[in-house]
């Protein structure tokens, strides 16, 4: 299932659903170090940008799960932060959920 897709027909959160959603961003994150470390990168500056942005989400996501729960305000908050990061700068339109 498409990512977005993903997230918009989850009502109310559970922990499994947070951890779903951290192993995608957690893909993409991973796939930014790569570009950000690079030799000679040009895009440096918007590699670490682009990767404070989802830093947010993964945040929000870890202290869910070590609290092993989200509240509402916590759902809202990581849905905004992961929308922010798609207009911004995409990447998870396309990212599929396992």
């Amino acid at each position: 299932m498409r990512f977005f897709d993903y997230i918009d027909t989850i009502e109310k959160p559970t922990v499994e659903n947070i951890r779903a959603i951290y192993r995608t961003i957690s893909t993409k994150y991973d796939d930014l170090i790569d570009m950000a470390v690079e030799p000679n990168s040009k895009n440096y500056k918007k590699w670490m940008q682009t990767l404070d942005c989802l830093k947010e989400s993964e945040n929000i996501i870890i202290k869910c799960i070590e609290n092993n729960a989200i509240s509402d305000i916590e759902w809202l908050e990581l849905r905004c932060c992961i929308y922010r990061f798609q207009v911004k700068y995409g990447g998870l339109k396309y990212m599929n959920i396992e």
